[in-house]
């Protein structure tokens, strides 16, 4: 019983050893890859929440009265960012993107886009 013990201590140790070395090898990969740098114009629709900015995406006439809403006052879901900015581009769907401000995950339509860059990944 102790020798059967012993052996699964063996290949459990053995197995966290070869999952370690996977893990690191995905991450060395990850730093090869590139980010995407975008610029955004001034005062862009911004949102917090992807099913919102999805279903606006979807039709321009939805957008323009959510952006006049948010204009006037800032939504749960929505605002209006007042300066251009450089953020690093997460994803792109159809009519939208998700990017990274400040570590905070947000939502902006394609159209405030004004500028892509590739940058190295640093990490």
């Amino acid at each position: 019983m102790q020798l059967a013990l012993e052996r699964l201590g063996f290949i459990v140790l053995k197995y966290h050893h070869l999952l370690y070395g996977a893990l690191l090898f995905s991450s060395l990969a990850v730093s090869a890859q590139q980010t995407t740098l975008v610029s955004l114009s001034a005062n862009s629709h911004v949102c917090n929440a992807e099913s919102e900015i999805a279903r606006l995406a979807e039709n321009e006439q939805l957008q323009e009265m959510a952006r006049a809403l948010v204009e006037f006052k800032a939504t749960k879901y929505c605002f209006i960012l007042p300066d251009a900015a450089n953020v690093t581009m997460l994803d792109q769907q159809t009519g939208y993107i998700k990017f990274d401000y400040k570590s905070q995950v947000l939502f902006t339509f394609s159209k405030y886009v004004i500028a892509t860059t590739m940058a190295a990944n640093t990490n």
